[in-house]
């Protein structure tokens, strides 16, 4: 896996999967005992006309892009989260190969989940 399969890899398995889980719950809460916020949730969001769900569920896909394309600008060292301005070593590593999947000297995580 190299860092552009990295990348496409958290955008199908987190953003995207991510979105279309938290709509699924909206639209029919699972589990034994609902939480009465989820409850009040989907509830809301069931009715909503088709127009207000399209935007709702257009925001939630913005906010999973920001927060992925903020961790990624974390793992890039482009935005900082310590007093000590540590950078992230990012490997894949399988039996045979290791391959950084932030080094510095390519384009950077941010920068290629970006591109699409």
């Amino acid at each position: 896996m190299d860092n552009a399969e990295f990348v496409d890899a958290l955008r199908l398995y987190v953003q995207d999967d991510g979105v279309k889980g938290v709509i699924s719950r909206l639209k029919s809460p699972h589990g034994r005992s609902i939480s009465p916020k989820m409850k009040n949730l989907s509830e809301w969001y069931n009715s909503l006309s088709e127009e207000n769900t399209n935007n709702v569920n257009t925001i939630m896909e913005l906010i999973a892009h920001d927060v992925l394309f903020g961790v990624f600008a974390v793992f890039d060292g482009v935005r900082i989260i310590d007093k000590e301005k540590g950078q992230f070593e990012l490997a894949y590593k399988t039996q045979e190969n290791t391959f950084m999947l932030n080094d510095p000297s390519e384009i950077g995580l941010h920068e290629l989940f970006n591109s699409e």
